[in-house]
């Protein structure tokens, strides 16, 4: 059996809303340790975890919960002194490193020492044990010892999780999915601040199944490992080509955008999605300007959120390494994008599109193009992606209802 104890952070300051915030924690902990023998409890402001499975099995799931701050492999003894030395020598002893610390947090007032009177007893102990040196700065070995009431954590490597709130607690969005570096990274924030994402992608090939192939959903699987169960939905571009030949292509870019957001947000209410998200980055690209953007959401009647607004492209390329997916998005793909007019205008009015919206029949076109969209959901539990019609399998998809333009 490993046990392992898991720390949160933001989770803390939700006050008398905490309590659902750790209940959807449990949920993600035991969502993620699917398929191993394990029990996860609440104890004093933290997650104590039993699982029968390897320590970097298990510390590898953990690893990919929003909400843990840090979690570690964990002694757990009862507490009194001589059991809590035991542990700490154990500990000591298993680690080749040179130079230690102890530290010591007693929120269990009955206990007879202080938390600093104990960490300096135990530190001598070590020393007497083991001939290590104490150094409180930079230690080779960090024991840290936490005791609570009828019991004591003792645990030496710490692991930082991925932070922010637990999945679900802030509701859906629709997220805008290229399939290029920005999107996904996008996609881990709003994960990140609690949020379950429905990535809508538009498709250039005649036909889903190349998509359906492709690294969009490879992308999307790497993304399950944090969300669990994915949705994807998928719609074609064919349509919308046809209708626009002969708009100025200087104006392609904005055109386009407001279009998926218009089918984003048409969408939105069927997977009860309350926002949108996009991987804007502000002034990135020329699609991009605070103007364009503008442009994008005049007349949405929910709203857009880019949690890379402020970041620069190095940040989000070191953010994309980290959570697996810079190396698929560099993969080769032919996307929409990649046929509209790399030199876009970078002050584009709102009401030019909106004209250009009237005009073509593209809130119409929305429909039509939902009509013709594929669902394709993905449960890392049991490794099956399933590809099937959206209108067959979201109720509610026959009722038309007009977009914002």
């Amino acid at each position: 059996m490993t046990k392992f104890v898991a720390h949160y952070s933001e989770v803390a300051l939700k006050g008398n809303n905490r309590p659902e915030f750790v209940k959807a924690l449990r949920h993600s902990v035991n969502r993620v340790l699917s398929g191993i023998d394990h029990s996860v409890a609440y104890s004093e402001g933290r997650l104590v975890i039993d699982a029968q499975a390897e320590e970097a099995e298990v510390g590898a799931r953990l690893s990919h919960v929003f909400g843990i701050s840090w979690f570690a492999p964990v002694s757990i003894v009862t507490p009194g002194y001589e059991e809590i030395k035991g542990a700490v020598l154990a500990s000591a002893r298993s680690n080749d490193g040179k130079t230690f610390m102890v530290a010591v947090r007693r929120s269990d007032k009955g206990f007879p020492l202080g938390s600093q009177e104990t960490a300096s007893k135990l530190g001598a102990e070590v020393v007497q044990e083991t001939g290590k040196k104490v150094d409180l700065g930079e230690p080779d070995l960090s024991i840290h010892v936490d005791i609570v009431r009828g019991r004591a954590f003792v645990y030496t490597d710490k692991t930082r999780g991925p932070g922010g709130l637990p999945l679900g607690t802030a509701g859906r969005v629709m997220h805008l999915f290229s399939g290029g570096i920005d999107s996904p990274v996008a996609a881990w924030l709003m994960m990140k601040r609690g949020t379950r994402p429905v990535y809508l992608h538009f498709y250039l090939a005649p036909s889903p199944q190349a998509a359906v192939e492709s690294k969009i959903t490879r992308l999307v699987q790497v993304l399950s490992a944090y969300e669990g169960k994915s949705t994807l939905v998928l719609v074609p571009f064919a349509d919308y080509q046809l209708a626009t030949m002969g708009v100025p292509g200087e104006l392609e870019p904005s055109l386009f955008r407001r279009f998926m957001r218009m089918t984003a947000e048409a969408l939105a209410p069927r997977f009860g999605a309350a926002a949108l998200s996009t991987g804007d980055s502000l002034s990135q690209a020329a699609s991009q300007t605070l103007w364009n953007l503008v442009s994008f959401d005049d007349g949405s009647s929910i709203p857009v959120l880019r949690p890379l607004l402020s970041y620069d492209k190095e940040e989000i390329i070191s953010l994309a390494r980290r959570i697996g997916t810079y190396d698929l998005s560099l993969e080769e793909y032919k996307d929409c994008c990649a046929i509209i007019t790399r030199h876009p205008r970078t002050r584009v009015k709102a009401e030019v599109v909106s004209d250009y919206i009237q005009r073509l029949g593209l809130k119409a076109l929305v429909w039509t193009s939902i009509e013709k969209s594929t669902i394709v959901t993905y449960n890392p539990a049991v490794g099956v992606l399933k590809a099937t019609a959206l209108k067959d399998s979201v109720p509610g998809m026959e009722t038309e209802q007009t977009p914002s333009a």
